[in-house]
């Protein structure tokens, strides 16, 4: 029966074309078929990630939808997989693809196919270039031949367009790429001075800088995936250059997000942003969220943050921590108060992450120079599978207090503000906050310094 109602559909659409086209279509159909998808369903988010749409597939992966959206990018997303739609009123698109093989089976038919087609290949030709685009393979060529990189990568970007008609994409495109080339550029110096651990390296004069020519202000970077992000990385960069170092307060962003944007939907966007994800870390609270509270005026959207930045606040030095509940391999039940009467230095970590895993080294090392103080060192997987973690746990041989907690919406996370791992918290004997956000075990005399002075050594 559903195979006959798509058919009919797609009967109807025919027929419709064929009909007095002198109003305007407001609408899009959007029609496909997905082999071996392990949901049922796939959702479409708008470029400030909220979702738009949600549609259905039937036994055999078939779908059919008629979508009222205005001309812009989408984000399909299922399962673990995604990837960038663009979508215009009046669309007629067929989406097929095997889930299996996701980037290489997706391919679009109909009206609205050659622009999708082309966001399709350029995804392609980013994986195919993705070794030469990590850190790790750029930060090690010199200047010369990092700056040809860069021509040769985004030149094949462009290269793609070159069979585009459709002008307004077709320049959305190209700002989108001459962007991303600029945020590569900007981070070859901090990259630099990482894996070389040099802290003084500069590039040359000659260097190509970084955005320019590039207008923050223009109204593009709203209508490009990414575009805020972009935007923060260019006053990231003026930031550095401004301190004379890489890293900044997020309290110091804001400000600038104020001073310098103009464009009254950018800089309230900017400013969520900036708040939802760093909040957490600025040295002033109270004057961020001041100012965050005067830049922004919906107040439905401010919610989210005033909650964080209640939370942030309770959460204070001397302040009685929250409880947990969490499982060590056994299945066997712990709480805070199993823990009481020593320092507690609390490792939010899960097996997929790899800046956890990079941390378990160092942590080890903790452990032995503190072995028979009055401190416990905890590692609580969060975000995981307990399989997962069972199997890293045995393979590994890990030892000391290994618990988890499957529950994403767990209380303790919530009250902590925990939006990333790995993340790290120090409580004193009594259960009580010394630092809510601690140093990394890899932070060395930062983290055994605040450890000497919480168990008065």
């Amino acid at each position: 029966m559903k195979k006959i109602l798509i058919i009919l559909l797609s009967v109807y659409v025919f027929t419709a074309c064929n009909k007095d086209t002198s109003k305007s279509i407001d609408y899009e159909i959007l029609t496909g078929n997905i082999q071996n998808a392990p949901v049922d369903k796939f959702s479409l988010s708008d470029l400030q990630n909220k979702k738009v749409a949600e549609i259905k597939l039937d036994e055999q992966g078939n779908f059919a939808d008629t979508l009222h959206l205005p001309t812009s990018y989408y984000k399909l997303n299922m399962g673990n997989q995604y990837t960038w739609l663009y979508l215009k009123p009046g669309d007629n698109l067929r989406l097929e693809l095997d889930y299996n093989d996701f980037d290489k089976t997706l391919t679009f038919s109909g009206k609205g196919a050659d622009l999708n087609n082309y966001l399709a290949k350029k995804m392609l030709k980013a994986i195919e270039l993705r070794p030469k685009t990590s850190y790790r393979y750029f930060g090690k060529l010199n200047e010369k031949d990092f700056v040809s990189l860069q021509d040769s990568i985004y030149k094949a970007f462009d290269e793609l367009l070159k069979d585009i008609n459709d002008e307004e994409f077709k320049d959305l495109e190209k700002f989108r790429n001459t962007v991303k080339k600029s945020v590569h550029i900007s981070q070859y110096q901090p990259v630099k001075r990482y894996l070389t651990h040099n802290d003084s390296y500069k590039v040359p004069d000659d260097f190509p800088k970084a955005f320019d020519g590039i207008d923050i202000n223009d109204e593009r970077f709203l209508k490009i995936p990414n575009g805020e992000q972009y935007v923060s990385n260019y006053l990231g960069v003026l930031l550095s250059k401004k301190n004379g170092k890489d890293g900044y307060d997020p309290y110091d962003k804001l400000q600038m997000i104020d001073k310098e944007i103009k464009n009254s939907q950018l800089k309230e966007s900017l400013a969520l942003k900036e708040a939802s994800y760093n909040l957490l870390y600025t040295n002033q609270l109270e004057a961020f969220y001041q100012l965050f509270d005067k830049m922004v005026k919906n107040d439905s959207l401010k919610q989210p943050v005033k909650e964080k930045y209640e939370n942030i606040k309770s959460m204070s030095p001397g302040v009685t921590s929250p409880d947990f509940t969490a499982y060590d391999i056994n299945g066997k039940e712990y709480h805070l108060k199993d823990f009481a009467g020593k320092a507690l230095y609390i490792d939010l970590w899960a097996t997929w992450c790899g800046p956890c895993r990079a941390e378990i080294p160092y942590l080890e090392k903790l452990k032995k120079q503190y072995k028979g103080k009055d401190i416990n060192f905890l590692s609580l997987d969060v975000y995981d599978k307990k399989d997962k973690w069972e199997q890293m746990i045995k393979e590994k041989k890990m030892d000391g207090w290994q618990l988890i907690n499957t529950d994403r919406e767990m209380p303790f996370l919530k009250k902590y503000v925990v939006d990333g791992i790995p993340r790290f918290i120090l409580l004193d004997k009594e259960g009580k906050i010394v630092d809510a956000n601690a140093p990394r075990p890899s932070s060395g005399e930062e983290l055994t310094g605040l450890i000497d002075k919480t168990i008065g050594k």
